[in-house]
């Protein structure tokens, strides 16, 4: 083993290491994995604390070609020397296109810790140095004074690669964040298929999202070429947005093109991924790599020609969106209509067609229910004087027109509002009858019977008829006679206008339902199917709470098992999220 000192070689360049920063210190490790990336690694790893520990290191390894000790000191140790300027734009076995270009990324790790040691290995040698920043600040940053402890030792021929372990870790800042960390990796690698990153032993995945993928050639007026690679994906992304990648290395963050387009809607924005590649932009690329400057010309021009594509390829997926989501909803608008006398229903079917455009991008369940409470509200004659101001409007007074269509807009939210806010009243109303000591069942029944919206949208088709409550009180008047009277239950039979039965049993709020329970509504159910020549009927049991040890959600599909709280829980936290969106509307 052979021990001696380096030392930094200054280069004139030094001035632009000591005015480096970083935006935090996930971008200052990302920067060691770049060299690992230039050295030619297949495989990098990288250990992370993740939470506080004593002592904690951040260690990055690399099977990559390491260097021999020459190189240590003439190359590595030389500040301001990279490696694009020392051996050319391509790596040597690889073939990538170099990432450093300054010769200063190598230090990065003095921003996350105080102690910076380099273990590299090539042709049966290890080396191995420690940077130490406080020896740094005493020699008053005199870099060519500060002495670096060196060793060279034997090792196997065929190891290979270089380990950077970070230790004493800045306390002036927050620990490295292991997500965020694989976030940036996923932008910066994602795409590249020969190698792999690992984050405290768990590989980061190539982008590989569903959906539309988009390749635009972009040729500006001076003759700049860029290139858009995007995609517009099935469903919202986490880190959505268009990265800059610039001479083979990303810069900053993602960024949304549309965040200031009013019209496409925020949840398709957020579906769209991809990088804008121009290596032109070099020259505009801040100190630390984390942004374009803002007064480029070149970048505004990419800019716009970036947005007009977005905006031309979200729009013609919004237009298909729109009609399948209208083809998804047509049974469930006709269904709904159907409630409404007929010189009604072309209006309310444009209105409701305005809502579904409003809440795009909202779960299926969540928008059906605000239908359900547009019907409601459409049965409404202050609505209707709107829509007879917007009929009545002459084709060409545009500005009797714009007025009408601007109060039909307000007026449309507003009754929702309205319509959700009466629903959480009634709620409440309910909440305070089910909390009253001795409540009966019936009271109950007769409460939940004309509101079935309660138990959730697919119910507020359902109700009841003549010929169903008589074949109720028939069944119960034959069953339940003499000393069974005191036995008899308080059944609630309904059907949708697609035939579909639900049987209620409503029970005291101080019943806990059990199994015993369970068992019983079903010989119900099967005593009432000779009534209804063995149609398909669902079961409801509602009553105080259900016992403990019964799974939640039942093992029977056609059966479910409530409290009263709990349906109204659900009800009230539909309601409430409804009425939160509406206020986002309106903003």
């Amino acid at each position: 083993m052979s021990k001696n000192n380096a030392n930094f070689q200054v280069d004139p360049k030094l001035a632009e290491l000591l005015g480096e920063t970083y935006k935090s210190t996930e971008d200052a490790i990302k920067e060691l994995i770049d060299n690992a990336y230039d050295a030619d690694a297949s495989s990098i790893h990288i250990s992370m604390p993740e939470i506080f520990v004593e002592n904690a290191v951040v260690i990055i390894s690399d099977d990559g070609t390491g260097m021999k000790e020459l190189e240590v000191r003439n190359e590595y140790l030389k500040i301001a020397s990279s490696r694009f300027s020392r051996k050319g734009e391509k790596t040597f076995l690889k073939n990538r296109q170099v990432k450093g270009r300054k010769g200063i990324g190598k230090f990065s790790g003095l921003m996350v810790a105080e102690v910076m040691k380099i273990s590299t290995t090539a042709d049966g040698k290890l080396t191995e140095l420690s940077i130490v920043k406080d020896q740094l600040a005493k020699e008053k940053y005199d870099l060519e004074k500060v002495s670096l402890p060196l060793t060279v030792t034997n090792c196997d021929t065929n190891m290979h690669g270089t380990t950077i372990t970070l230790s004493g870790l800045n306390q002036n800042f927050n620990y490295p964040n292991p997500e965020k960390l694989k976030q940036i990796l996923v932008w910066e690698y994602g795409r590249v298929e020969d190698l792999s990153i690992y984050v405290n032993e768990e590989k980061i995945g190539i982008m590989d999202f569903q959906g539309r993928n988009v390749v635009k050639e972009i040729q500006l007026s001076n003759g700049t070429n860029a290139r858009l690679v995007y995609t517009i994906c099935d469903k919202t992304v986490k880190q959505s947005g268009i990265v800059y990648r610039v001479g083979g290395k990303v810069v900053g963050r993602p960024e949304n093109f549309l965040k200031e387009d009013e019209i496409i809607p925020e949840k398709l924005k957020k579906r769209v991924i991809g990088e804008l590649i121009c290596d032109d932009l070099e020259d505009f690329v801040t100190a630390d790599w984390g942004a374009i400057i803002e007064n480029s010309i070149l970048n505004q021009e990419l800019t716009d020609e970036v947005r007009k594509e977005l905006s031309s390829s979200l729009d013609e997926v919004f237009k298909t969106d729109m009609h399948l989501a209208r083809l998804r909803y047509k049974q469930k608008l006709d269904r709904e209509l159907q409630k409404l006398p007929e010189y009604k229903r072309d209006f309310a079917e444009k209105a409701l067609v305005k809502v579904i455009e409003k809440f795009y991008g909202e779960p299926e369940d969540k928008v059906s229910s605000i239908i359900s409470v547009m019907i409601d509200a459409l049965e409404k004659d202050y609505y209707w004087n709107v829509v007879s101001n917007i009929g009545a409007a002459r084709e060409g007074d545009i500005e009797n027109l714009a007025n009408a269509l601007n109060e039909f807009g307000i007026l449309e939210m507003s009754i929702i509002t309205s319509q959700a806010i009466n629903r959480l009243r009634f709620l409440d109303e309910l909440d305070n009858l089910i909390d009253r000591n001795g409540v009966l069942e019936n009271s109950l029944h007769k409460a939940f019977e004309s509101n079935l919206w309660i138990f959730g949208n697919e119910y507020s088709l359902i109700s009841s008829n003549k010929t169903l409550t008589r074949m109720i009180t028939d069944y119960l008047d034959q069953k339940y006679r003499g000393a069974e009277g005191a036995k008899r239950p308080d059944l609630f039979l309904g059907t949708s206008i697609l035939r579909k039965y639900l049987l209620i049993e409503f029970k005291k709020a101080s019943i806990v339902i059990d199994r015993d329970v369970e068992s019983q509504a079903l010989k119900y159910r099967d005593e009432l199917n000779v009534y209804l020549h063995n149609q398909q009927i669902d079961i409801m049991v509602i009553g105080g709470s259900v016992k403990a040890n019964i799974a939640s959600h039942n093992e029977r599909g056609d059966v479910s098992l409530l409290s009263y709280k709990e349906v109204v829980s659900n009800a009230r936290m539909q309601l409430a999220w409804m009425l939160d969106e509406l206020k986002l509307q309106k903003l």
